[in-house]
């Protein structure tokens, strides 16, 4: 979002220039191109799929289009083979994607998505650098004035919701290394510690995650479980208007920090911060030890990580700085 933020601040005062406006379109098969064009307006989502059903875009019908109307240009930052092959078949003026699938020769512009260093976001800088000439990428806000997902809050009072103060807790992720151990213990213990101090608490997750938000609501009396009942923009629509989440390395970890609410993520897996931090104005990442800090630590369980050493208090500590930094923040802005 912020390469396309950038990008689109510089072509369109570029095509303004010219007396001309630009249409933006996404292109590609419906939960991408949907995602996309609800998370920036000037989108207009276009899902062009196979009839065979086989859920990718199909190149001819593109070809045939882009053949009747030429656009500007077609960026490919997917490593879709079809589309970089119907854009340069189409002969389209300007053409850029990531080369990293050995297609730069049908580009004028490429770049490598997947080098080893440096944050993710910054990885389209190279690209951003060729197309208007400067690298800077500014955080993006995400909220439901962009993203849409208002029923979300909708939902939440449908829940028991009252307009109290609450925290989201984004526990669920595939990939099992990346968990909060135990889970049944470390989450329901900073569900507790949040609610004695006058937060409600409320679980969200994916479809994936509904049995096990059911165990932690079940621990955690008084918390509210949305788990599994929101779609992506509904679940940021409600994190904008959290006092904060805290969450394992997941998507929606990302989204919470590009709401601009404060956000603690737990990382224990993998995946390196330097390089998928969640980015946003009160964004924090956390690690337990690596070694034992207990001078008595008992017999050793068997985890998947190390985030059983793991403090859920040290985590709300975080959480209410960033809180904190988050109000004062505010107040200045008013000032």
């Amino acid at each position: 979002m912020p390469f396309l933020g950038e990008l689109q601040a510089d072509w369109n005062q570029v095509a303004a220039e010219l007396g001309m406006t630009l249409r933006w379109i996404a292109v590609g098969h419906d939960i991408g191109v949907s995602l996309l064009a609800e998370a920036n307006p000037q989108f207009i989502a276009e899902t062009t799929i196979e009839h065979r059903g086989v859920g990718k875009p199909d190149p001819w019908n593109l070809l045939r289009r882009w053949r009747e109307r030429q656009p500007v240009a077609v960026i490919n930052l997917s490593q879709s083979v079809r589309l970089s092959l119907a854009a340069w078949m189409a002969r389209v003026p300007v053409r850029a994607g990531d080369a990293d699938n050995h297609l730069g020769f049908l580009y004028h512009y490429s770049f490598s998505y997947r080098q080893p260093t440096g944050h993710l976001v910054l990885r389209f800088g190279g690209l951003l650098q060729q197309l208007t000439g400067r690298t800077r990428m500014a955080w993006l806000p995400l909220g439901p004035d962009r993203l849409g997902g208002e029923t979300g809050l909708d939902l939440l009072r449908s829940l028991g919701w009252q307009g109290e103060p609450f925290v989201a807790l984004a526990f669920g992720t595939r990939l099992d290394s990346k968990r909060w151990f135990p889970e049944e213990e470390k989450w329901p213990e900073l569900a507790r510690l949040l609610m004695a101090q006058g937060y409600r608490v409320l679980w969200l997750g994916g479809p994936d995650e509904v049995p096990l938000g059911a165990r932690l609501a079940a621990l955690s009396p008084g918390s509210l479980n949305a788990t599994g009942l929101t779609s992506i923009p509904q679940a940021c629509a409600i994190q904008s208007q959290a006092y904060g989440t805290v969450a394992v390395d997941t998507g929606l970890a990302h989204t919470s920090a590009a709401t601009g609410r404060p956000t603690v993520t737990v990382f224990g897996g993998p995946t390196f911060e330097c390089f998928a931090s969640p980015q946003g104005p009160h964004a924090q990442t956390v690690r337990a030890p690596v070694v034992d800090m207990s001078p008595n630590p008992g017999p050793a369980a068997v985890h998947l990580n190390d985030t059983f050493r793991l403090d859920p208090a040290r985590v709300a500590l975080l959480l209410h700085a960033l809180a904190g930094e988050a109000q004062a923040a505010e107040t200045g802005s008013r000032a």
